[in-house]
Protein backbone atom coordinates (compact mmCIF):
# COMPACT_ATOMS: atom_id res chain seq x y z
CA UNK A 1 0.00 0.00 0.00
CA UNK A 2 1.10 3.15 -0.86
CA UNK A 3 0.24 6.42 1.39
CA UNK A 4 1.40 10.19 0.53
CA UNK A 5 1.94 11.55 3.69
CA UNK A 6 2.60 15.37 1.68
CA UNK A 7 3.78 16.09 -1.40
CA UNK A 8 6.95 14.82 -0.44
CA UNK A 9 6.87 12.58 1.84
CA UNK A 10 5.53 8.68 0.74
CA UNK A 11 5.45 5.50 2.94
CA UNK A 12 5.02 2.44 1.20
CA UNK A 13 3.20 -0.13 3.78
CA UNK A 14 2.84 -3.73 3.69
CA UNK A 15 -0.04 -3.99 6.57
CA UNK A 16 0.53 -7.40 7.81
CA UNK A 17 4.32 -8.61 9.57
CA UNK A 18 5.80 -11.06 6.36
CA UNK A 19 9.70 -11.48 6.48
CA UNK A 20 11.66 -10.09 5.09
CA UNK A 21 9.86 -6.93 4.41
CA UNK A 22 8.96 -3.88 6.10
CA UNK A 23 7.00 -0.41 5.73
CA UNK A 24 9.39 2.18 4.79
CA UNK A 25 9.57 6.36 3.99
CA UNK A 26 10.70 8.05 0.89
CA UNK A 27 11.54 11.46 0.41
CA UNK A 28 11.28 13.38 -2.87
CA UNK A 29 13.01 16.63 -2.54
CA UNK A 30 15.74 18.56 -3.96
CA UNK A 31 17.89 15.22 -3.03
CA UNK A 32 15.82 11.48 -2.46
CA UNK A 33 16.29 9.72 0.13
CA UNK A 34 14.84 6.20 1.49
CA UNK A 35 14.36 4.78 4.90
CA UNK A 36 15.06 1.16 5.27
CA UNK A 37 14.82 -1.00 2.09
CA UNK A 38 12.74 -3.67 2.44
CA UNK A 39 9.18 -2.86 1.03
CA UNK A 40 6.29 -5.30 -0.35
CA UNK A 41 5.99 -5.83 -3.94
CA UNK A 42 3.92 -2.21 -5.44
CA UNK A 43 6.83 -0.43 -2.88
CA UNK A 44 9.46 -1.93 -4.96
CA UNK A 45 7.51 -1.47 -8.29
CA UNK A 46 7.10 2.01 -6.83
CA UNK A 47 11.02 2.34 -6.88
CA UNK A 48 12.00 1.02 -9.57
CA UNK A 49 13.94 3.76 -11.72
CA UNK A 50 13.79 6.25 -9.09
CA UNK A 51 18.03 7.25 -7.87
CA UNK A 52 17.92 7.31 -4.23
CA UNK A 53 21.09 9.71 -2.91
CA UNK A 54 20.67 8.91 0.79
CA UNK A 55 20.12 5.33 2.45
CA UNK A 56 19.24 5.51 5.73
CA UNK A 57 18.73 2.04 7.94
CA UNK A 58 17.04 2.34 10.75
CA UNK A 59 18.90 -0.82 11.53
CA UNK A 60 20.97 -4.25 10.57
CA UNK A 61 18.22 -6.71 10.80
CA UNK A 62 17.64 -8.26 7.31
CA UNK A 63 13.92 -7.30 7.02
CA UNK A 64 14.78 -3.93 7.16
CA UNK A 65 17.32 -3.94 4.61
CA UNK A 66 16.98 -7.01 2.28
CA UNK A 67 16.69 -5.03 -0.92
CA UNK A 68 19.27 -2.68 -0.38
CA UNK A 69 22.45 -4.68 -2.28
CA UNK A 70 19.53 -4.18 -5.55
CA UNK A 71 18.99 -0.77 -5.13
CA UNK A 72 22.08 0.91 -5.80
CA UNK A 73 21.93 3.96 -3.30
CA UNK A 74 24.50 6.56 -3.57
CA UNK A 75 25.17 6.27 -0.10
CA UNK A 76 24.23 3.58 2.39
CA UNK A 77 24.27 4.83 6.53
CA UNK A 78 23.74 3.02 9.47
CA UNK A 79 24.72 3.28 13.40
CA UNK A 80 27.63 2.06 13.67
CA UNK A 81 26.53 -0.61 16.48
CA UNK A 82 24.69 -2.67 14.01
CA UNK A 83 26.89 -2.80 11.07
CA UNK A 84 29.32 -5.54 11.58
CA UNK A 85 25.36 -8.15 11.23
CA UNK A 86 24.61 -6.14 8.13
CA UNK A 87 28.27 -6.27 6.58
CA UNK A 88 28.75 -10.00 7.13
CA UNK A 89 27.38 -13.33 7.73
CA UNK A 90 29.57 -14.32 10.33
CA UNK A 91 28.47 -11.03 12.63
CA UNK A 92 24.67 -11.77 11.89
CA UNK A 93 25.23 -15.19 13.40
CA UNK A 94 27.02 -14.11 16.34
CA UNK A 95 24.57 -11.32 17.05
CA UNK A 96 21.50 -13.76 17.10
CA UNK A 97 23.30 -16.28 19.27
CA UNK A 98 24.02 -18.92 17.47
CA UNK A 99 27.95 -19.15 17.86
CA UNK A 100 26.74 -18.84 21.39
CA UNK A 101 23.61 -21.59 21.69
CA UNK A 102 23.98 -23.50 18.40
CA UNK A 103 26.68 -26.14 18.41
CA UNK A 104 25.76 -27.93 15.07
CA UNK A 105 27.63 -25.10 12.16
CA UNK A 106 25.32 -27.01 9.35
CA UNK A 107 22.24 -25.27 11.35
CA UNK A 108 24.01 -22.06 10.94
CA UNK A 109 24.21 -22.69 7.30
CA UNK A 110 20.59 -23.68 7.20
CA UNK A 111 19.19 -20.92 8.88
CA UNK A 112 21.12 -18.08 6.57
CA UNK A 113 20.22 -19.81 3.14
CA UNK A 114 16.09 -19.86 4.71
CA UNK A 115 16.27 -15.84 5.28
CA UNK A 116 18.08 -15.25 1.72
CA UNK A 117 20.91 -13.55 3.66
CA UNK A 118 22.81 -11.14 1.78
CA UNK A 119 25.57 -8.81 3.43
CA UNK A 120 25.61 -4.87 2.52
CA UNK A 121 28.12 -2.13 2.06
CA UNK A 122 27.65 0.86 4.42
CA UNK A 123 29.47 3.73 3.34
CA UNK A 124 28.73 5.60 6.07
CA UNK A 125 28.08 6.03 9.81
CA UNK A 126 24.29 7.18 11.42
CA UNK A 127 24.56 8.66 14.75
CA UNK A 128 22.32 10.22 17.06
CA UNK A 129 21.48 14.40 16.65
CA UNK A 130 22.71 14.01 12.73
CA UNK A 131 20.23 16.06 10.90
CA UNK A 132 19.78 15.35 6.52
CA UNK A 133 18.55 18.20 5.04
CA UNK A 134 16.71 17.04 1.99
CA UNK A 135 15.70 20.43 0.51
CA UNK A 136 11.95 21.02 2.23
CA UNK A 137 12.09 18.33 4.53
CA UNK A 138 14.37 17.60 7.33
CA UNK A 139 15.44 14.32 8.84
CA UNK A 140 17.01 13.69 12.48
CA UNK A 141 18.06 10.85 13.46
CA UNK A 142 17.17 9.30 16.87
CA UNK A 143 19.06 6.58 18.61
CA UNK A 144 16.75 4.12 20.29
CA UNK A 145 18.83 1.00 21.12
CA UNK A 146 17.20 -1.62 22.75
CA UNK A 147 15.82 -4.09 19.96
CA UNK A 148 19.40 -3.75 18.68
CA UNK A 149 22.53 -1.90 20.03
CA UNK A 150 22.45 0.70 16.66
CA UNK A 151 18.42 0.96 16.37
CA UNK A 152 17.53 4.39 15.23
CA UNK A 153 14.66 5.95 14.72
CA UNK A 154 14.05 9.04 12.68
CA UNK A 155 12.18 12.54 13.68
CA UNK A 156 10.66 14.62 11.31
CA UNK A 157 10.10 17.62 12.95
CA UNK A 158 8.23 19.62 10.40
CA UNK A 159 5.64 17.05 9.67
CA UNK A 160 5.65 16.01 13.77
CA UNK A 161 6.20 12.40 13.08
CA UNK A 162 8.91 9.44 14.06
CA UNK A 163 9.51 6.79 12.01
CA UNK A 164 9.98 4.39 14.93
CA UNK A 165 11.37 1.14 12.76
CA UNK A 166 11.04 -1.47 14.89
CA UNK A 167 9.58 0.03 18.26
CA UNK A 168 6.49 -1.15 16.04
CA UNK A 169 3.90 -1.12 18.64
CA UNK A 170 2.41 -4.54 17.37
CA UNK A 171 0.82 -6.59 20.07
CA UNK A 172 3.36 -8.86 20.52
CA UNK A 173 5.65 -6.13 22.28
CA UNK A 174 8.95 -5.54 21.88
CA UNK A 175 11.83 -8.29 20.39
CA UNK A 176 15.27 -8.19 21.97
CA UNK A 177 16.66 -11.66 20.37
CA UNK A 178 19.89 -10.25 20.03
CA UNK A 179 23.00 -10.49 22.03
CA UNK A 180 23.31 -6.75 22.08
CA UNK A 181 19.67 -6.28 23.50
CA UNK A 182 18.78 -4.01 26.60
CA UNK A 183 15.36 -4.12 28.19
CA UNK A 184 16.71 -0.70 30.07
CA UNK A 185 17.98 1.03 26.79
CA UNK A 186 14.75 -0.43 24.99
CA UNK A 187 12.59 1.00 28.34
CA UNK A 188 14.57 4.54 28.03
CA UNK A 189 13.70 4.71 23.96
CA UNK A 190 9.99 3.92 24.72
CA UNK A 191 9.97 6.59 27.04
CA UNK A 192 11.98 9.12 25.14
CA UNK A 193 9.02 8.93 22.36
CA UNK A 194 6.50 9.43 25.55
CA UNK A 195 8.51 12.29 26.15
CA UNK A 196 8.84 14.07 22.34
CA UNK A 197 5.21 13.54 22.10
CA UNK A 198 4.82 13.48 18.25
CA UNK A 199 1.65 14.29 16.30
CA UNK A 200 2.23 10.41 15.09
CA UNK A 201 4.33 7.19 14.32
CA UNK A 202 5.19 5.74 11.08
CA UNK A 203 5.90 2.33 12.32
CA UNK A 204 8.50 -0.48 10.71
CA UNK A 205 5.93 -3.02 10.64
CA UNK A 206 2.31 -3.88 10.89
CA UNK A 207 -0.44 -0.55 10.59
CA UNK A 208 2.51 1.66 9.31
CA UNK A 209 0.48 5.36 10.23
CA UNK A 210 -0.44 5.11 13.86
CA UNK A 211 -2.56 8.61 14.86
CA UNK A 212 -5.02 7.53 17.71
CA UNK A 213 -4.05 7.16 21.14
CA UNK A 214 -0.18 7.07 20.51
CA UNK A 215 0.76 7.26 24.12
CA UNK A 216 -1.59 4.77 24.58
CA UNK A 217 -0.35 2.59 22.22
CA UNK A 218 3.24 3.09 23.35
CA UNK A 219 2.45 2.66 27.17
CA UNK A 220 0.60 -0.64 26.32
CA UNK A 221 3.83 -1.92 24.25
CA UNK A 222 6.25 -1.17 27.11
CA UNK A 223 4.10 -2.71 29.40
CA UNK A 224 4.48 -6.34 27.50
CA UNK A 225 7.71 -6.04 29.12
CA UNK A 226 6.72 -6.23 32.52
CA UNK A 227 4.19 -8.66 31.85
CA UNK A 228 6.71 -10.89 30.99
CA UNK A 229 9.03 -10.16 33.91
CA UNK A 230 6.27 -11.62 35.71
CA UNK A 231 6.17 -14.62 34.19
CA UNK A 232 9.63 -15.41 34.14
CA UNK A 233 9.42 -14.66 38.20
CA UNK A 234 6.60 -16.84 38.69
CA UNK A 235 8.89 -19.53 36.23
CA UNK A 236 11.34 -18.78 39.41
CA UNK A 237 9.19 -19.37 41.71
CA UNK A 238 7.78 -22.81 40.22
CA UNK A 239 11.63 -24.28 40.63
CA UNK A 240 12.57 -23.07 37.21
CA UNK A 241 16.31 -21.61 37.87
CA UNK A 242 18.45 -22.55 34.65
CA UNK A 243 18.45 -20.49 31.69
CA UNK A 244 17.39 -23.68 29.63
CA UNK A 245 14.13 -24.38 32.50
CA UNK A 246 13.31 -20.66 32.25
CA UNK A 247 13.41 -20.71 28.06
CA UNK A 248 11.17 -24.23 28.43
CA UNK A 249 8.14 -22.33 30.20
CA UNK A 250 8.31 -19.82 27.08
CA UNK A 251 7.74 -16.32 29.06
CA UNK A 252 8.47 -14.34 26.34
CA UNK A 253 6.63 -16.53 23.23
CA UNK A 254 4.28 -18.35 25.39
CA UNK A 255 3.68 -20.60 22.24
CA UNK A 256 6.18 -20.65 19.60
CA UNK A 257 5.27 -19.90 15.69
CA UNK A 258 7.12 -21.67 13.34
CA UNK A 259 9.36 -23.10 12.78
CA UNK A 260 10.36 -23.95 16.31
CA UNK A 261 13.55 -24.19 16.35
CA UNK A 262 14.35 -20.84 15.49
CA UNK A 263 11.92 -19.41 17.86
CA UNK A 264 12.93 -21.32 20.56
CA UNK A 265 16.80 -19.86 19.91
CA UNK A 266 15.30 -16.23 19.50
CA UNK A 267 13.37 -17.02 23.29
CA UNK A 268 17.06 -17.93 25.01
CA UNK A 269 18.24 -15.18 24.16
CA UNK A 270 15.24 -12.55 25.00
CA UNK A 271 14.56 -14.69 28.62
CA UNK A 272 19.03 -13.95 29.12
CA UNK A 273 18.61 -10.40 27.98
CA UNK A 274 15.50 -10.35 30.53
CA UNK A 275 17.41 -11.87 33.44
CA UNK A 276 20.70 -9.84 32.84
CA UNK A 277 18.16 -6.85 33.06
CA UNK A 278 16.43 -8.35 36.52
CA UNK A 279 19.71 -9.12 37.99
CA UNK A 280 20.97 -5.58 37.47
CA UNK A 281 18.04 -4.40 38.80
CA UNK A 282 18.35 -6.81 42.07
CA UNK A 283 15.14 -8.60 41.25
CA UNK A 284 16.99 -11.89 40.41
CA UNK A 285 20.08 -13.50 41.69
CA UNK A 286 22.33 -15.55 39.76
CA UNK A 287 25.05 -18.10 41.05
CA UNK A 288 26.99 -20.71 39.14
CA UNK A 289 24.60 -19.87 36.43
CA UNK A 290 21.38 -20.43 38.48
CA UNK A 291 18.73 -17.68 38.88
CA UNK A 292 17.11 -17.31 42.27
CA UNK A 293 14.47 -14.82 43.85
CA UNK A 294 16.44 -12.91 46.28
CA UNK A 295 16.14 -13.98 49.91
Amino acid sequence: MIHRLSRRITVLELPRFQFPYCNCVWIEDDRTGLIDSSPPDDGQEFLKGRPIDLLLQSHGHLDHCFLTPDLKASQVLMHPADQPMAESADGYLQEFGFNLLVPDKHLHQRYMDAIRYRPIQVTGPLYEGQVFDFGHVQVQVMHLPGHSAGHCGFFFPEQDFVFTADLDLSPFGPWYGNLSCSIADLLASIERLLALKPGFIVSGHGQAIVKEQVPARLKAYRDTIFQREKRILDCIRRGHHTLREIARCLPTYQKLPPPQQVFLLYEYIMDMIHLNYLVDQQQVVCDNQRYYLPA
